[in-house]
C-alpha cells in the first residue's frame, strides 16, 4: 500500500501537479541538507524532487542516473581536465581543433596583474575551476577595476565543488587561474547560439541549442539531421522556438565527434558566430549534474545509448 502511494505521488509530482514553485521549494530544502546528508541520499533526494523519481545510482538505467553515478561512484579520469578552462585548450588542440578555440587575451593567478588599458573596450573574464563563474565586460571604461580583481581574488581562493553542493569534485583538483578571453557578439542573436552536442560513445546524436536574451533563455533539441525534438518535462527554458538549421551543422557534428572520441558520453558545447564562425565552448561530463529536467522517456532513452 505505501509503495503505490510513493509511486502515485511522484507520478503526480512529475506530471506537475505540486507546480514549479513547490519543486523549487522542495529542492531547496533538499539543497539546506547537504551538510547532514550522506552523498548518495543527498543526491537521491534532490534527484527526486527534480525528476519525479527516486533514482537506482548504483544500478542506473537512466542518463541522469548514470551522471550521478559518474560523479559519486566512479569518476571519470579525464574529468577535471576537460573541465579546466584553461587546460582544455590544449586537449581540443591535440585533436587537430586549435582552430576553433577563442582568443585568450590573458591568464594569470594574480589579478592585479590584468592589464586592462590594454585591454580592448569589451572582454570576457572567467575562473577556469568552476561553472559561471564570469564577468562579461562590454565597456572597460565604466568597469570598477577594484571590484573586479577582488571578485578574481575571491573566485581563486574557492573550491566550486565545495560550494555548489552538487559534488562536481572534479573542480577542485584544478590549479586556479584568471582568463581574459574576446567577447563574441553575434549579429542576429547578440550573444551566440550556444549548441550543446550530446555524444555517445564518439557520435553526436543529438543538439540543444540555448538562446540567451533579456527575454529569458530560449533551449530547443534536435536530432543529427535537424528534426526538432521534445525532451523536457520541465525547465527553466522556453521550449516553443525553432531555429533554423545552422549552415555549417556538419562542422559542428564533426567537431564534436572528433572532441568526444576517447569518451563513453559527455555534451560538447559550441559556438557559430554570425552562421560562419566555428568556436570551442566546453566539454560537459556532468551536463545539469544529474538533474536534467527531461521526461522520463527520454531519460531512459538516453541513458541506454551510454
Amino acid at each position: 500500500m505505501l509503495g503505490r502511494k510513493l509511486k502515485s505521488a511522484a507520478r503526480y509530482w512529475r506530471e506537475g501537479g505540486l507546480g514549479s514553485i513547490a519543486r523549487v521549494a522542495a529542492d531547496r530544502l533538499a539543497y539546506a541538507l547537504y551538510p547532514l546528508l550522506p552523498p548518495l541520499a543527498y543526491k537521491s533526494l534532490r534527484m527526486l524532487f527534480n525528476l519525479g523519481y527516486w533514482p537506482n545510482i548504483s544500478s542506473p538505467r537512466t542518463l541522469n542516473e548514470k551522471v550521478a553515478r559518474r560523479q559519486l561512484l566512479i569518476p571519470h579520469p579525464l574529468a577535471s581536465l576537460v573541465a579546466d578552462k584553461w587546460r582544455v585548450r590544449d586537449y581540443v588542440a591535440g585533436r587537430g581543433l586549435a582552430r576553433i578555440l577563442n582568443e585568450v587575451y590573458f591568464v594569470t593567478d594574480m589579478p592585479e596583474r590584468i592589464p586592462f588599458d590594454d585591454l580592448p573596450d569589451r572582454f570576457v573574464i572567467k575562473a577556469n575551476h568552476a561553472s559561471g563563474w564570469n564577468i562579461f565586460v562590454t565597456d572597460k571604461h565604466a568597469l570598477d577595476r577594484q571590484k573586479t580583481i577582488r571578485q578574481c581574488r575571491r573566485w581563486l581562493g574557492l573550491k566550486y565543488g565545495r560550494i555548489s553542493r552538487n559534488y562536481d569534485t572534479h573542480y577542485d583538483s584544478i590549479a586556479p587561474v584568471i582568463l581574459v578571453e574576446r567577447f563574441l557578439d553575434d549579429q542576429t542573436y547578440g550573444i551566440p547560439l550556444d549548441y550543446k552536442i550530446d555524444c555517445f560513445h564518439g557520435k553526436a546524436l543529438y543538439i540543444g541549442v540555448r538562446r540567451c536574451s533579456g527575454e529569458g533563455d530560449s533551449y530547443s533539441r534536435y536530432d543529427a539531421d535537424w528534426n526538432q525534438l521534445r525532451f523536457t518535462a520541465k525547465g527553466p527554458y522556453k521550449t516553443s522556438e525553432h531555429f533554423p538549421r545552422p549552415p555549417r551543422l556538419k562542422d559542428l557534428l564533426e567537431a564534436a565527434e572528433r572532441l568526444s572520441a576517447e569518451l563513453d558520453y559527455c555534451r560538447v558545447d559550441l559556438y557559430l558566430v554570425n552562421g560562419e564562425e566555428l568556436l570551442f565552448g566546453e566539454i560537459t561530463m556532468h551536463p545539469d549534474g544529474g538533474l536534467n529536467p527531461i521526461s522520463r522517456e527520454w531519460d531512459v532513452r538516453l541513458g541506454e545509448l551510454w
